[in-house]
């Protein structure tokens, strides 16, 4: 059997959030605690019921998600919000620099987006500013129906090509010896 050791000399536990201005203007660096297992385990699995819910495609289906989440979420204790939870200390440490609600939610959110999926996670949101890069996508199947019409048709419109009025070759019909499907002003064989 294997045996590996030394854990602390090889794992950093610990999230750096750097360049976060306090109520004096003053950028600090703060360290967001390694997540206790039962946190850990509380975001995963918000994670993934959040994810249930935006792969809902009708109302009922929304609604038994969201009754879901009392059953499905542990408990934590107390009554916190997601940056609370989620920053430990470092949240502590941020009211006492004053920073302000949105940095201190962003931050919040950086150390979910690290909680449940890493430092890329974590890295590839606090360099987006807060966007995912792409635009939201529909919360269920009709918007998803919609907006891939809506794509389509913007598609199709840039493609079509640009009018070639007067310079289409006239077709004869079997029939007649005129043009196919003109209306309005005929020119005669002879161009008069």
């Amino acid at each position: 059997m294997a045996k590996l050791s030394g854990l602390s000399r090889y794992f950093n536990p610990g999230l750096e959030l750097g360049g976060v201005p306090g109520r004096d203007g003053a950028e600090r660096e703060y360290v967001v605690p390694l997540a206790s297992a039962e946190l850990g385990l509380w975001c995963q699995q918000l994670a993934e019921v959040a994810g249930r819910i935006h792969a809902a495609s009708t109302p009922h289906e929304i609604q038994d998600v969201v009754d879901r989440i009392e059953h499905d979420l542990p408990k934590l204790d107390g009554h916190q919000t997601l940056a609370q939870r989620v920053l430990g200390t470092a949240y502590d440490q941020m009211m006492t620099d004053g920073v302000t609600h949105a940095h201190i939610q962003y931050c919040g959110h950086t150390a979910y987006a690290w909680i449940v999926g890493g430092e890329e996670a974590a890295a590839r949101f606090w360099t987006s500013g807060g966007q995912s890069g792409e635009a939201a996508r529909p919360a269920n199947r009709a918007e998803r129906r919609a907006a891939g019409r809506t794509n389509t048709a913007a598609a199709n419109a840039t493609n079509t090509p640009a009018s070639t009025s007067g310079t289409r070759s006239r077709t004869r019909s079997s029939r007649s010896g005129r043009a196919k499907g003109g209306r309005g002003r005929r020119s005669s064989p002879t161009g008069t």
